[in-house]
Order: C-alpha cells, then structure tokens, then sequence
C-alpha cells in the first residue's frame, strides 16, 4: 500500500512508472518511519528516494546539501513540476527569518534546503523547532565522515536536528562509501538502527580507461578527434581549465571553462550552454556536476588524477545517466605519481599546524580568549605571502584546523585578477606615454586577453611596467575606468568563521591521535588512487575492491581488460609509416611500451 501510494506519486510528477534498484526500498523504510542509508551510485536517482516521500508525509522535508549550485538545481527541478521548495540563502534578520517561515508554514511548501553550517544558528533552529518537520533528509551525507574523502565539519551540526527531533526519520544519501564511512555515518547521524541499502557501485555502461602518456596535449587533441557527442574534462586548478579550454579552441574544436572563479552570471550562462549541447564540452574542476542531471554525457576525460578514488567515481559518474555507453578516460604520467606521491611524504607535523593557528590568529588581531563567530575576509595569496608559506601547505594547514574544529574555512570565489582588452593598441596613441606604453607590454604578453578574460598574475608582470603590485593593481583600475580594458581586481572572498575562542599557546595541542588519524586517511586514499594507476586487474573490479563490495566478473571492456599485450607487427609498422610516434601508438594500440620496442 505504501509504495503503491510512492509509484502513484512518482507517475504524477515525473511520469514515471516505476522506481530503479534500490529507490523503491529506500523509499518504503523511509515511509515506514525508518531511519534509512541509501547508498546508489552517481546517477542512481538519489533525489527521488527524499522527494517522493517528502510528497508523501504530510509535512515538509528538511533537505540538508553541501553546495548552493546542488541546491538550486533541486530546487528547480522540484520548481518545473509545480512543487513548491525554499531555500536559505545569504543572511537573514530576525524580522526576515520569521517572515520566512511563515510562508514555509503557510504557502504549502514541501521541501526546505540548507546549508549545514546554518544549522549552527540558534534563532534558526527555535524557528525550525515550531515547522512541521516530517523527515530529514541528508544529501552527500559521506561529508560527515572524518573519514571521508570531503569531510566537511559544518556537517556535525546535524547532531542538532537529530536532537531537536528525536522522533522524525532521518534518510542519509550518498553515492559511495568505503566501510569504515559507512559505520562513521550511522554514528555521527546518531542512527546506529537505520537499514542500509547499498547499490552495487559497478556502472555496467562506463568503459573506464587509463592511458599513460608523456604528451598529454597532444593525446588529449587526438583523443577529442575521435570521441562523439557531449563531454566534461576535468582539470584540477582554474587556470588548467582555462588553458586547456583556449587549446580546444585554438586547434578548431569548440568548449567552454567552468570554475569557481567565475561570476554567477557567467557561471549560468556557460552551463547553459554545454547543458543545451551549443557548446559539446566543457573543461571545469571538480565541483561542476553535483546534481546536475545531464543522460547524455558521452565521455568523460581527467586531465589530472584524481586525488582520490571516491572522486575519480564520482566524476565518471556523470557518464552515461541516459543508460548509454559512456567511455571515461583517465590520462596520466609519471608527473600524476610524483605529486600523489610527494603530497603522501610531505604531511604536516603537529607542531607546524599549531604555529600557523596561533600566526593566522595574531594577522587578524583574534586576541586570547576571544573570536568565537567572528568572521574574517582575507586573499588567501596574499596570506601566504605573509606568513611565508606556499598556498598549497597553508590550505592544507588550514583545512585540517577546519577539522579540528576551530573554524569553518570559506573558500574564495576569485584568487587571482583578470584581464580582458577592449581596446587595440591603434586606439592607444593618443593616450599618456606611460599608459600607452604598459598596454603595449601587457598586451605583449597576456595577447589571449584580447579575445578572453585571462588571469594575470600582478607580482610576475608589475616589475616589467616598473610598478609595485599595488600600484599595478590600481592603475588597471584607472584603464578599467577608461574603458580600455575591463578588470577584475582580486577577490578577498576567502573568510574564516571562528567556531571557539582563542586558545592560549600552552593549551592548544593538537592530540597526536587526531593528526594521526587524519594523516592515516590521507595516505590511504592516496595509495588507492596510485594503486589504482598501477593495477594491471579489471578496473571495475578494483573500484569494487575499494569499497568493500565483492568483486563481480571482470567487465571485458576497460582498458586493462582490453590490454594488447602483443601488438600486430604489421600494424606497428604501418602506423609508423603514416607518421605516428611511438606515444601515438601505444596510446591508440592500448598496448605496453615495452611491447612496441619489440617491433
């Protein structure tokens, strides 16, 4: 009766007539009025398994989501089918708050989405605590997790909900876990009797591929020349992004860059885009795609590795919703093994994290004692530059006492200046000789930025035009005025929210088993991943491996399967004579290196 009532529900706003694997069960427990873990893989329909009951119960359903992007496209997929949702946004007065939840009470709204960390707000909750709540609903819930490969602090706060009420049914989704997440989720949820369902994490319809190359330009062209349809490369920093996609370009393909530097406006509109296929591919980071409900993704491509194996899945994932063959590849050298490798052996040391506590604490002026919820806005290079510490080590730094619970990090939206000329150098003649002369030399040498918004780099170009790096800055901002060129000064949107008051020196250790801990994830995570790069074992089975899933029959289509041990002579031979260098070869042959020198 209960799930006839779920398809019924299902029919009616998505048309549908019935659930896929594990959504039917997960949404009778849920239902039912059990605690429930629903663990379905990148594209398992994870959002159906909260939004059908939400419909369901009679009140509403609190949706908690780790990313604003993941919650604006829920809340208009929810939108598109007449059914009303509201999200939290931004900072709210007591006067807005009350008013917000009177039309959540009263304007028949069934969903609610939030950000963990404003769960942390008293007066929120004591509006919460008179809402009508019937579930909780915990989406990537694997960020609760120490153990996870994104632990996100701010998700401990759901310990408060859970308190607030004790007898409303909590469902935790998420795409994957490994077993030792698996138990950290029912005991941070504090659901030690919630039934779990765990789809197998083996896509039938990825061909997932790994290939070894020296010149990943080059492949990456070759490769693109062959691959049909609508893809995502993933890079791992914005200017990779940026340059991969310009390289696109520049060879007579057309994509698009995604990252978080962008502005919202921009961000839209290059979605837009790719997602109505005008643009077939696009290069971003990591982020882009959670939630993001796209059947007809053809191919995926990783530039870099992936630092973890639960991220490298989770991106594949994105391949192949539509129920097609779906080819994922993995490029990499011997420069992906060496930064894995180094970021293994360079770990921090207690003593170090403690130091930069107490130096971040002194740059802004935290005094003994005080700071708890003050927040503060700083650029996170010119930190580094401060305290003299390269902006790797420091993210590390800090996002490990983001761990240890002293605040919650809040990434920058913009890291670096950009440029775009409006103007050509014909149009500058008339222009001070100083000025003409700057615009000539940067146009010398950002020339890209002409035709796209191109980052520059202040303390590298300030000393050609004979400028300090502020000095620069502002002069830019004086052509910017002019409209001779259009500039994005740098952002200082990276923040700090001390979650406790400062603590003095001589109490502020950091426990030896805490660091121990994280640094025994780390390192495990990243040995998988190199593992992975390693196996010479089905691919799809060594996914299985990892999360503790029993390995099914080897897939006989990834490129270990399908590994040529024993190239055709005439073949080798053949493609030498058409041109073709010996990476070229084995790229195309999936074939061992030492297997060519043979021929």
């Amino acid at each position: 009766m209960i799930l006839q009532q779920a398809k019924e529900i299902l029919k009616q706003y998505w048309g549908y007539p019935d659930f896929r694997g594990l959504q039917g069960d997960i949404i009778s427990s849920v239902l039912s009025g059990k605690h429930t873990i629903g663990l379905l893989p990148t594209g398992g329909g994870k959002s159906i398994c909260y939004q059908v009951p939400g419909l369901a119960l009679d009140g509403i359903t609190i949706v908690i989501s780790p990313l604003l992007a993941l919650m604006q496209d829920q809340l208009q997929g929810l939108t598109k089918r007449n059914i009303k949702a509201y999200q939290f946004t931004g900072s709210y007065s007591p006067r807005q708050l009350d008013e917000a939840f009177r039309n959540i009470k009263y304007g028949g709204y069934k969903f609610v989405f939030l950000a963990p960390e404003r769960l942390s707000n008293t007066l929120f909750l004591e509006y919460l605590e008179n809402a009508e709540v019937s579930l909780i609903a915990i989406d990537e819930a694997h960020c609760i997790s120490q153990w996870g490969f994104d632990f996100r602090p701010s998700y401990l706060n759901v310990h408060l909900l859970r308190e607030q009420f004790p007898n409303i049914p909590v469902l935790a989704l998420t795409a994957s876990a490994t077993d030792r997440v698996k138990k950290d989720l029912a005991e941070q949820l504090q659901i030690p009797d919630a039934t779990m369902y765990e789809g197998s994490v083996r896509r039938n319809n990825l061909q997932l591929e790994k290939r070894l190359t020296p010149n990943k330009d080059k492949q990456l062209l070759r490769l693109l020349g062959r691959l049909t349809g609508t893809g995502i490369i993933y890079a791992k920093t914005r200017s990779s992004c940026e340059s991969i996609s310009h390289y696109i370009n520049e060879n007579g393909l057309h994509s698009t860059f995604f990252h978080a530097g962008l502005d919202l406006k921009e961000k839209n509109e290059r979605q837009e885009r790719w997602l109505d296929n005008k643009v077939p591919i696009i290069v971003s980071t990591t982020a882009f795609g959670m939630g993001i409900d796209k059947a007809d993704v053809m191919w995926v491509i990783h530039w870099d590795t992936p630092d973890t194996i639960e991220g490298y899945y989770q991106e594949v994932g994105r391949g192949g919703r539509g129920g097609q063959l779906s080819q994922a590849y993995l490029l990499y050298n011997q420069q992906d093994f060496a930064r894995i490798s180094k970021g293994i052996t360079d770990l921090p040391k207690p003593e170090e994290v403690e130091a930069i506590y107490h130096k971040i604490c002194s740059h802004f002026q935290i005094a003994m004692g005080a700071g708890q919820d003050h927040q503060v806005k700083f650029s996170l290079v010119d930190l580094a530059a401060k305290l003299q510490t390269p902006i790797p080590q420091l993210l590390t730094y800090i996002k490990l006492l983001q761990q240890r619970g002293v605040w919650q990090f809040i990434e920058s939206n913009q890291l670096y200046p950009e440029l775009l000329f409006l103007t050509s150098p014909e149009h500058w003649s008339g222009l001070p000789e100083e000025d003409q002369q700057c615009l000539i030399q940067l146009f010398r040498v950002y020339s890209r930025a002409s035709q796209h918004s191109t980052r520059i780099q202040l303390d590298a170009v300030a000393p050609m035009l004979h400028k300090t790096s502020k000095g620069l800055d502002q002069w830019l901002q004086r052509m910017h005025q002019k409209g001779l060129i259009q500039y994005k000064a740098e952002q200082n949107q990276c923040a700090l929210l001390f979650l406790e008051n400062r603590i003095d020196k001589r109490y502020f250790k950091l426990s030896k088993s805490f660091v121990e801990s994280w640094i025994t994830s780390k390192k495990e995570r990243s040995q998988a991943i190199l593992n992975f790069l390693a196996s010479e074992e089905c691919l799809a089975k060594v996914v299985e491996n990892y999360f503790g899933q029993k390995p099914g029959e080897a897939c006989g289509i990834c490129s270990n399967c399908t590994l040529n041990h024993y190239p055709d002579g005439e073949s080798v031979q053949a493609m030498l004579n058409d041109g073709l260098s010996f990476d070229d070869i084995w790229f195309d042959l999936n074939c061992p290196p030492d297997a060519l020198r043979q021929h």
